[in-house]
This record gives structure tokens, C-alpha cells and sequence, in this order.
């Protein structure tokens, strides 16, 4: 056969195995280089976090130790106070009682004693201050601020014994002002806390944690000599715009800026609330990020040694991937359609028939498993319409103790009342009625949940939340406090619709009590209740049926638990119904 008659045979110019070679790689190169990627962003919102946390942390310990030690002041002032002013002590007793009582306090090495007009009576100094000279008249401001307030702090003024800031407490008898008590306070001990706080977490930066007043003059730092001179710093990096915030206050930021020096830093300000400082931590962005760049280096590794593994696996797996690999692509895609009864039938004896047989079983564990959690679903949104979210996921999992009976728990109860319900529902008709109480409480549920509370029950237009239980909240007094700001907030902005639709406003009296209770499943053993059962939860329910219309009711348990985050007024003892003992009751003032 001549050559010109010769079968012409067509060449591969692009194999199959090579595609599927550049195909896998593709994907492999692609998975490792987002996966390497994510791992970096996820490092560095990691390591953000953390170093912000770490500086959130040092700067609220700083303002408590701060805190502390006016609170520890005050409280030494206020006994030298009430000794001096004890009428049943001899006069010269009293004085060495004073004298004593300076001698053995940690944080007052001297304190003095104001008439009433301001003039010196007496100072009481210790040895190693005995060139302090206090002040001959106390200035009227602060008579004033602690006339009203049973504590004046002025600005941080500098001594022969360095920087001290100014505490009056004010002396009475009879319910009367005699006369005040005062020292200048030291800030020694808070400049140590800083120095041992930078010591540990900020050696790279001098200057990374100092505390300041409003006027940025330096009260603590590690530079003595900026503490020694009361230095005011620049308005500049991290205390740039720090003259428009108004102290005391809760503010605080976290921010990243360039230094004096232009270096990138990282730093944190926040404010005292109880007084007119702020405590600052910075550090250099290099140093705080540092875990990142080493993350970036090791990555960039892993990327490159992987993709040309990748690529050689590729190349291997290509060749044997045909047929095989078209019926796996399908039979994946039929099981992303969730058509869990499909099935697949690969006999190549090697792996891919291995994986053709482990997806069939993975088929069926899904079809098994989106019944199993389908059902589940289904248990879960019943209950919950009876159960808190908590109970309901321990009696899904078998893991709540259904038997009848309780256990003593700590917790807060709130009592939740609509005002005149009866003239309400003589106003509007049942359907209405059902509807707007309905509406109601949909948002009380929603604000108690929100704030990490339980529905007990509702009792007609009554409803009852608990905190602390069914896991435990050591913080369960200021949740509730929390929710009923947030609820009497909601009410006003709630009433304006209702207004509208029904012509009607709702009022609530709201009754919070802390304290014991037994908690647990009562009732019989075919028909039980989760709730909470006890003279806590008795106490609540009288508070609201005494308070008036948007008032919070709550005892002296509950404001000691919250603490000083909120406003009260304190209503002295009142005589409940069931109550032999008055109780000390206080109106929470959102």
C-alpha cells in the first residue's frame, strides 16, 4: 500500500489523563492555597482577639485595683469618721483611736480633720510623712461634693511625697455635718500594680500601661519621673479626641494607630466609671502580631510542598480515573439532591470501588440520620412550647432526671403584671384581648431570653421569668434587672402600636426577688411542671402586687446580687401581705 493511501492516525493533542491531571490538581492546589488562606485570616482575627482581650483584661484589672483602693480609703475615713464623732468615747480616746486606726490601714499614711467651715482642727500624720503638709482650709468644692455624696475625690495635686489626689468624707452627728475628714491619697500602690503589670506584658514598649486623669496628666506609669511631675501627655495615638470624652464614664476602645515615633501600634483606653481616670495599654503592632507572621511563613510552606504533591498525586490518580470518576461525580451529586435510596455500582476492584460501597453506606446513614434528626426537630419544637431550651435539650438527650421533686437552687424571680386587666378586657373584645396579650408577651419571651432568662409560666395576664436555673448564672440578678429595663423600654415604643390598633395602652407592675428556692419537676408522675417553688418566689409575686403601674419592685437580695450597674431608689422597709418582717424594698429606675 502506498504511502499516500495509508489510514491517517489522528493524534491525542490533549490526553484525557492530562486533563483529568490539571483537573484534580486544579482543585487539590485550589483547596490547599483556602484552606492555607483561611488559616491565616483565621490566625489573625485569632491573635487580634486575643492581644485585645489580653489588653481589656490588664486595663480592668488596673481599674479595679484603683477602685479598690479608693473603696478601701473611703471605708478607713469613713470609721475614723464615726469614732471621732462618737460621743460616748472620751475625747482623748477618740483621738488615739484616730491615730490607731491611720497606723494600721494599708493605703492612708495620714488624714485630717476639718471643721465644718473648712478650717484645720487637727492633722494626723504618720512618722515616715511627717513633712506632708495638708492644706490649711479645705476647699468649699469639696465640702460641698461631700456634704452631698459622702465622698469628694479632687484632682491629683503634687507633694514633697509625690502625686496624691484629694478624699473627703464628711463627719456627722445628730444627722448633722460637723466637720470632714481628709487626706491626699497616694498613688504609690496603683503605680506598682502598673509597674508589675507592664513588667509582665508590655517590656517591649516603655510607656505600655498608665493611667491618667481628664486632663492627660500621667497619675501612674512606668517612668517615675512622668508620675513625680504630674506630666500632661499629647492629645496624639491612642488619646487622640480624648478631651471630647466626658469622665466618669463607661467608655472604652480599642483602636490601632501610628505612635509619636510612627511605629504601628496596638492599644487600649477605657474609663473608670466611678471616677475622672482612664487607664491606657498599648504595644507595638510587630510584637502583638508577631504568632501571625510566624502563621504566614509556616502556611506559605505547607502551600508549596503540597501543591507539588498534589500535582504528582493528580497525575498518578489521573490515569486510572475515567469511567469510575463520571458515575462517583454523579451518584455525589445525587446524594447533594438528598436522594439518599440512590445507588452506585463500581467494579474495578480498587479504591474507587471501595469508595463507590463506603458512599452507598454513607447513603444510607444520612437517610437514617435526616429522619433521626427530623424527628428530633419535631420533639424539640414541642416541647419548647412548654419547656425552657435547656430542659428541652436534657430530656432530648435523656440526660434530665424526670422524676417528681427538686433541689435547692440560687436564682431570680420576676413577676410581670398587666395593670387594670379586668377594664381592659371589658374595653376590647376576647379576640382582641388574646391578640394583644399574645403580642405581649411574644416580646417579654423574646427580651427574657435574650437576656439568658426562663418563662416559668404564664398565669392569665401575669407571667413569670426565673434566672439562674436550668444552668447556673452567678450573674443571674443582673440578667433580670437587665430585661426589665429592657421591657418597660419596649412598652413605650409597644404601647404606640397599640394605641393605634386597639386603642389602648398597657401598663405593668413588675415584682424581683433573689434568693433559695427548690427547683424541679412537680406534680404527678403523669402530668408534672418545671418551676420553682419557695419563699423567694412568694416574696416576687407580692412585690408586684404592690407596685404601682411601670415600677419595678425588687428587695435588698436582688440589689445586693446586681450590684451598682443600675439606678435605685430606695423605698426603706415595707409590709408585705405573708410577711411578718417588713422587707427592705428598692424601685429600680431604668
Amino acid at each position: 500500500m502506498s504511502a499516500a493511501l495509508m489510514p491517517v492516525v489522528a493524534r491525542v493533542r490533549f490526553p484525557l489523563s492530562l486533563k483529568l491531571t490539571i483537573f484534580a490538581a486544579s482543585l487539590l492546589i485550589a483547596s490547599i492555597v483556602g484552606v492555607g488562606l483561611g488559616a491565616m485570616a483565621l490566625t489573625t482575627d485569632t491573635v487580634q482577639t486575643s492581644q485585645r482581650e489580653l489588653q481589656i483584661a490588664i486595663v480592668q484589672d488596673v481599674a479595679h485595683g484603683v477602685t479598690a483602693e479608693f473603696a478601701h480609703a473611703q471605708d478607713t475615713l469613713d470609721a475614723l469618721g464615726r469614732t471621732l464623732t462618737d460621743a460616748t468615747i472620751d475625747e482623748d480616746v477618740r483621738i488615739d483611736l484616730a491615730v490607731v486606726a491611720i497606723e494600721a490601714s494599708e493605703v492612708l499614711d495620714h488624714a485630717t480633720i476639718y471643721a465644718a467651715d473648712g478650717t484645720l482642727i487637727t492633722p494626723i500624720i504618720e512618722t515616715q510623712v511627717a513633712g506632708l503638709e495638708p492644706p490649711a482650709t479645705l476647699d468649699a468644692s469639696l465640702r460641698e461634693q461631700a456634704t452631698a455624696e459622702n465622698l469628694a475625690v479632687g484632682d491629683a495635686v503634687l507633694t514633697n511625697f509625690g502625686p496624691r489626689v484629694p478624699l473627703v468624707v464628711p463627719l456627722r452627728a445628730a444627722g448633722r455635718v460637723t466637720g470632714f475628714a481628709a487626706t491626699l491619697l497616694s498613688t504609690t500602690a496603683i503605680s506598682a500594680r502598673v509597674d508589675a503589670l507592664a513588667d509582665t506584658h508590655f517590656t517591649e514598649v516603655p510607656g505600655g500601661l498608665y493611667v491618667i486623669d481628664a486632663q492627660r496628666r500621667v497619675l501612674a506609669h512606668p517612668d517615675r519621673e512622668l508620675v513625680d511631675t504630674l506630666a500632661r501627655l499629647p492629645a496624639t495615638g491612642i488619646l487622640d479626641g480624648f478631651e471630647r470624652i466626658a469622665l466618669p464614664s463607661r467608655f472604652m476602645r480599642a483602636s490601632e494607630f501610628l505612635g509619636d515615633d510612627g511605629v504601628a501600634m496596638v492599644g487600649t483606653i477605657v474609663a473608670l466609671e466611678d471616677r475622672p481616670w482612664a487607664v491606657v495599654a498599648q504595644t507595638t503592632r510587630a510584637h502583638a502580631y508577631a504568632p501571625v507572621e510566624r502563621m504566614r511563613n509556616i502556611v506559605l510552606m505547607t502551600i508549596v510542598v503540597a501543591t507539588v504533591l498534589a500535582v504528582g498525586a493528580s497525575f498518578v490518580l489521573a490515569r486510572s480515573v475515567t469511567s469510575p470518576l463520571e458515575q462517583l461525580s454523579a451518584y455525589a451529586g445525587a446524594l447533594a439532591r438528598r436522594e439518599f435510596d440512590s445507588r452506585i455500582d463500581i467494579r474495578t476492584n480498587d479504591e474507587l470501588a471501595v469508595l463507590g460501597q463506603a458512599m452507598t453506606r454513607a447513603a444510607d446513614d444520612l437517610r437514617v440520620g435526616e429522619a433521626r434528626l427530623a424527628h428530633e426537630h419535631a420533639i424539640r419544637s414541642d416541647l419548647g412550647r412548654y419547656l425552657p431550651a435547656e430542659l428541652v435539650d436534657l430530656v432530648v438527650r435523656r440526660e434530665q432526671d424526670m422524676a417528681l421533686g427538686g433541689a435547692k437552687r440560687e436564682l431570680t424571680v420576676m413577676f410581670a403584671d398587666v395593670v387594670s386587666f379586668t377594664p381592659l378586657t371589658e374595653k376590647l373584645a376576647p379576640e382582641q384581648v388574646v391578640a394583644l396579650l399574645n403580642e405581649l408577651f411574644t416580646i417579654v419571651t423574646e427580651i427574657v431570653f435574650r437576656h439568658g432568662g426562663t418563662i416559668d409560666k404564664f398565669v392569665g395576664d401575669c407571667v413569670m421569668a426565673l434566672w439562674g436555673v436550668p444552668t447556673s448564672q452567678p450573674d443571674h440578678a443582673q440578667r433580670a434587672l437587665a430585661a426589665c429595663e429592657e421591657i418597660l423600654s419596649w412598652l413605650e415604643a409597644g404601647n404606640l402600636s397599640w394605641q393605634h390598633k386597639y386603642g389602648v395602652r398597657v401598663q405593668l407592675a413588675i415584682g424581683v426577688n433573689s434568693g433559695e428556692a427548690v427547683v424541679g419537676n412537680i406534680g404527678s408522675e403523669r402530668r408534672m411542671e418545671y418551676t420553682a417553688i419557695g419563699d423567694v418566689v412568694n416574696v416576687a409575686a407580692r412585690l408586684e402586687a404592690i407596685a404601682r403601674p411601670q415600677q419595678v419592685l425588687l428587695t435588698q437580695a436582688t440589689r445586693d446580687l446586681a450590684g451598682d450597674g443600675f439606678h435605685y431608689t430606695a423605698l426603706g422597709p415595707r409590709t408585705v401581705a405573708g410577711r411578718a418582717e417588713p422587707l427592705i424594698l428598692f424601685e429600680l429606675v431604668p
